[in-house]
């Protein structure tokens, strides 16, 4: 599936930017997916409802289905590859938007930190294009978080769609 990893610090805005570039791509008539990935440990049941008392008591897995709605939650014993992630994904959307893996194997379009943090640009493998509200001394585009419909013609246009 192609796809471009949205990545930068905690609290930059990444996933404001990735609901943006949803929500305008959905009405430009593309289906996107979305992968989230977290360095932290995330509890996503609530205590004593269903799905999570069928965790509590041992299910590797746990389908909820409902009424346009699948949801499928797997409990591996690690951080799962991010390939590992994608290939769990149905492949009937026409990209994909991934948040964080700033180590990961996409395209990234990265947020830079203020530059009152003195931070230098961050180093990841295949950066194409920076967020930044400041000039940046770089050859690559550089887009402001503001910038939505640009950010979204430009990874149009990078994945050839």
């Amino acid at each position: 599936m192609r796809a471009i990893a949205i990545a930068g610090f905690s609290n930059c805005g990444k996933t404001e930017l990735i609901c943006k570039l949803i929500s305008l791509a959905k009405q430009r008539g593309f289906q996107v997916a979305a992968i989230k990935h977290s360095h932290k440990t995330i509890e996503v049941d609530n205590p004593g409802k269903d799905t999570w008392r069928l965790r509590q008591s041992g299910a590797k897995a746990v389908a909820l289905a409902a009424p346009g709605l699948l949801q499928v939650t797997y409990f591996p014993a690690e951080d799962l590859p991010a390939q590992a992630v994608l290939a769990a994904l149905p492949g009937n959307s026409d990209f994909l938007l991934v948040e964080g893996y700033k180590h990961g194997p996409w395209p990234k379009i990265v947020f830079v930190p203020p530059p009152e943090t003195g931070s230098a640009l961050p180093d990841y493998e295949n950066i194409i294009a920076y967020i930044s509200d400041a000039a940046l001394n770089t050859e690559l585009p550089v887009f402001s978080r503001e910038q939505v419909p640009e950010i979204l013609d430009f990874i149009l246009q990078w994945l050839n769609i």
